[in-house]
């Protein structure tokens, strides 16, 4: 346990940090210096530096001077208590370093948002360049992520009480930007989410809100907020940012995974590539032209429903469940062949027991089709790979039923490292289950391997009919 004294404040000026802290206080014993560069107390600090050629900002009056300098003894004594926790305590400090970043973030969005509406947006956007040394755009964002912020009441508690991340927060923020969410929802699905996670858990919270909308309406907007810059780093090198609307994003993503996959046939087996520099390398030969990736033939996966009573595809959707029109749907199979994959027909088999231990291209369809991406922590289909989750080596067959989807971090790290296990649930949804974390022990026996529990659904699962365009 924590040494109460570590909390313990003689003086009774305290910082109450009950968000950090479960209600304990940290000494204040230390100063940061005040905004004119000082420290300790005794004189009376000023708004900002002064200029070169300019007069003195007004001074602030005293109780200003007292609150400031009170504020900055604070904070320091928190920073100073945080680091005093260590050994078998660190992991309890990142969680507490995790809840007081929350908290300032949500502080820092109120002082914007209360900027712009006493000074408008563009001098709140400057206040944050000059004070928080952000570049303009980045300054622009923290305004309007502010102005998002203050729309969303329960967000802005759940941050403040930090109960979410800075990131969960944005990541519901951005959806309200363009759909009218349902923010109590999403906030009681973000307890147990990874960002990454939550990010797959807010698109089908919006496909879901949106199913109703003029689809052909909602990608014109979304094709509108389409932009790709490029910027020249410091050190020279060139950093790229892209927003594409969902079938835009699909195909150029198909291509690059196309063209990565070339560039890792070209590459020395004693000397690979990260996965980012690869995508870099294809990036550069697509748009370039040169090199080994020249055009690419690709194949974009959509998912869809035969209506034999109307004789016609219905539903068709990307594997993330992102609504496909069928203005989208015609234009697509014009550029490109269409080739259906039903499932369970002759000449298809989706159960191969154990004569074969690698899934064939119509499993991977078909995974990709049921999972949609990585069921351990979401990452795009293109880049998964089978997995068993009754091992191969423990006779497990390759069977549709006996595989998930899984990046490789998850699939070698989580689940053969660390002893993971895959969960399914009744509607045939897989999720990662991570093993139990446990401290050091001398039992002999390693962490996260106790127990192991296989799940399995049966071969009456029915998958959706995928479209390669």
């Amino acid at each position: 346990m924590t040494d109460p004294s570590l909390f313990d404040d003689p003086t009774g000026g305290g910082l109450d940090c009950a968000a950090a802290t479960g209600g304990k206080s940290f000494p204040a014993t230390h100063m940061l210096s005040t905004p004119d560069g000082r420290a300790g107390s005794g004189h009376v600090a000023h708004r900002g530096p002064v200029r070169p050629g300019e007069a003195s900002a007004p001074p602030y009056d005293r109780a200003e001077g007292d609150a400031l300098r009170l504020v900055a003894s604070q904070v320091e004594a928190l920073l100073v208590g945080l680091r005093s926790l260590g050994g078998e305590l660190l992991e309890e400090r990142l969680g507490l370093v995790g809840r007081c970043e929350a908290g300032l973030a949500a502080v820092r969005s109120e002082t914007v948002a209360e900027l712009a509406l006493r000074d408008g947006e563009a001098k709140a956007a400057e206040a944050v360049r000059e004070r928080l040394r952000q570049s303009r755009g980045s300054a622009k964002r923290d305004v309007k992520l502010a102005g998002q912020l203050a729309d969303l009441a329960g967000t802005a508690q759940a941050l403040a009480d930090g109960d979410i991340t800075p990131q969960h927060a944005k990541i519901i923020a951005e959806a309200a930007e363009h759909t009218d969410v349902d923010e109590a929802e999403l906030l009681d699905a973000v307890a147990m989410q990874p960002t990454d996670v939550f990010g797959h858990t807010v698109r089908e919270h919006v496909n879901e809100r949106s199913a109703s909308d003029d689809l052909p309406e909602r990608r014109r907007r979304q094709r509108a907020r389409r932009e790709l810059s490029i910027k020249q780093q410091s050190d020279g090198m060139y950093k790229l940012f892209g927003l594409f609307d969902p079938v835009a994003g699909a195909r150029i993503e198909t291509a690059l995974d196309a063209a990565a996959k070339k560039v890792r046939h070209a590459e020395d087996p004693t000397n690979r590539a990260t996965l980012p520099q690869r995508y870099a390398d294809a990036l550069e030969l697509l748009a370039t032209g040169n090199g080994a990736a020249g055009t690419q033939s690709t194949t974009l996966l959509i998912i869809a429903e035969y209506d034999a009573v109307a004789s016609r595809v219905a539903r068709a959707h990307l594997p993330d469940g992102t609504p496909v029109s069928a203005d989208e749907l015609v234009k697509l199979a014009v550029k490109a062949k269409v080739v259906p994959a039903i499932f369970d027909t002759p000449g298809r088999p989706l159960w191969l027991g154990r004569a074969s231990r690698d899934a064939n291209a119509a499993q991977r369809i078909a995974l990709a089709a049921r999972d949609g991406r990585c069921v351990g922590c979401g990452a795009r289909h293109n880049i998964c790979e089978p997995h068993h989750e009754e091992h191969w080596e423990h006779g497990g067959p390759t069977d549709i039923d006996n595989m998930c989807l899984l990046c490789g971090h998850c699939h070698h790290h989580e689940v053969h490292d660390k002893g993971a296990d895959i969960e399914t649930a009744a509607d045939g949804k897989r999720t990662l289950r991570h093993a139990a974390r446990h401290r050091p022990s001398n039992t002999g026996h390693p962490p996260g391997n106790d127990t192991k529990h296989r799940y399995r659904i049966g071969p009456d699962s029915t998958v959706n009919q995928p479209l390669r365009l």
